[in-house]
């Protein structure tokens, strides 16, 4: 009996640039242990004919989804285990799950599972080496992570379990992977940085070891509104892992964009690495994205366990929503993670839920109250966690929204967890009001005569 291989199915290109597969630059793909097959057909030939197999890892193929290639590779031999490496959407994890694969691994996952494969190397007495990579791939998670398994304030996954009990996606047992979300809107000016931002001071306060990553590669300017707390750039942060690891225990940190405007492009390239680093040593990653749609958009929101959908209170607002809600369904990126939020909502406001849910075809959409001019002055000022403090109508707002959002095992932080994260940045607990409800009687009556108008005017 040979002994047992690895094999990688990846076309040409990830084979040629294994860093795309999240794998450290100048990875060697050529050892003993490891087999590589750029074909479909030639892999589901090769596997036929290879004696023992430890694992499959299938990243993408020259002629077929990487999903349909896995599936059908599990399918033929359903006693070896097959991982479908990304995919992070939550239509990709589903078709995974009914293909019966044995997990879904994120770029951060597959480097840990392929160092402790490396380590490993070829059982010299030709055993199965799967039990041991498992082993390997968890210590390896842990150690970047910094932790010893099992986080003391319970971090959960994108499904909601918590990091002490198995990883849905199939990967180690153990693992805690952070919850993604994501702020994006049609168009500039809708609110993307704001809510971000309270988002994350929210999220800190509740206890949850939280990551805020700008994403607005070109004019991001969150290292302006987020306030002090511990910062490093998109390239920091790629070049140098070790340092955020160190700052994996701090409440918030935030990844800035690039300083200088002529570098977004080049950081472009580091972006899915950074969103993995951030998502194995936090509770959440919010991530703030730019006006001008890219690539980088379509795997944020394939990506994210939420996406929050902003628009604001512009005509222009609601027909830019509808246009790239178009492109997402035609590039086949599930939208039931989708959260349509209409911000600045107010008494005086020219659109509510009920007008946008109206020309989005009977989408529901959420309600961010107006904050009024305190929301920018004290985001000007740098003084984000004072908002934050304040139980301002937005706050309230975005406070019900994480209610909405994040899993069950986020929403019930302890107290005490609460008390150590405010008393950390130097703020006194303050009782967070319910979010504005909408007023009836007159306001309503004028509410739903507006709300045909309003269609009309975003159809036109």
């Amino acid at each position: 009996m040979s002994a047992p291989l690895c094999i990688l199915c990846a076309c040409g290109a990830d084979l040629a640039e294994p860093q795309r597969l999240g794998l450290a630059a100048g990875t060697s793909l050529e050892a003993p242990w490891l087999k590589t097959y750029r074909s479909a057909a030639e892999a589901r030939a090769a596997l036929g004919r290879e004696d023992t197999v430890a694992e499959v890892w299938v990243a993408s193929s020259e002629e077929v989804q990487a999903v349909n290639l896995a599936a059908a590779l599990k399918g033929d031999h359903p006693q070896y285990a097959v991982f479908l490496v990304g995919g992070q959407s939550g239509s990709t994890r589903s078709r995974a799950n009914a293909a019966g694969l044995d997990g879904v691994l994120g770029p951060g996952e597959f480097a840990a599972r392929f160092e402790a494969a490396a380590r490993k190397g070829v059982a010299p007495d030709g055993s199965q080496m799967v039990g041991r990579c498992a082993e390997s791939c968890h210590e390896a998670a842990v150690s970047a992570a910094g932790g010893d398994g099992a986080r003391p304030d319970g971090g959960f996954d994108a499904s909601g379990a918590t990091s002490r009990g198995d990883s849905p996606s199939g990967g180690a047992p153990g693992r805690p992977t952070g919850f993604l979300l994501t702020v994006v809107s049609g168009s500039g000016g809708a609110g993307k940085s704001t809510v971000a931002v309270l988002a994350a001071h929210l999220a800190a306060r509740r206890g949850l070891r939280t990551a805020l990553l700008d994403g607005d590669l070109q004019f991001g300017d969150l290292h302006e509104l987020a306030g002090p707390c511990p910062a490093l750039s998109i390239e920091e942060a790629a070049a140098d892992p070790a340092a955020l690891a160190a700052l994996a225990d701090e409440a918030l940190v935030l990844v800035s964009a690039p300083r200088n405007l002529e570098r977004a492009e080049a950081v472009g390239d580091l972006f899915e690495t950074v969103v993995a680093q951030l998502a194995a040593r936090f509770d959440l990653v919010v991530v703030n994205t730019g006006g001008s749609w890219s690539d980088l958009h379509a795997h944020l929101l394939e990506q994210s366990a939420a996406s929050v959908f902003l628009v604001d209170q512009r005509a222009s607002s609601v027909r830019a929503c509808r246009h790239a809600l178009d492109l997402c369904l035609r590039c086949g990126i599930a939208t039931g993670s989708f959260l349509l939020a209409v911000n600045r909502c107010g008494r005086h406001a020219p659109f509510t839920s009920i007008d946008v849910s109206s020309a989005l075809h009977g989408a529901h959409v959420a309600e961010l109250a107006d904050g009024g001019p305190e929301v920018e002055e004290l985001l000007g000022a740098g003084l984000a966690s004072t908002l934050a403090a304040s139980g301002n109508g937005l706050c309230a707002s975005v406070e019900a929204m994480l209610d909405e959002l994040l899993p069950t095992a986020a929403r019930g932080v302890p107290a005490a967890a609460q008390e150590s994260v405010m008393a950390r940045f130097g703020l006194a607990r303050s009782r967070v009001r319910e979010p504005r409800r909408s007023r009836r009687g007159r306001a309503s009556r004028r509410r739903d005569a507006a709300a045909p108008a309003a269609s009309e005017a975003v159809k036109r």
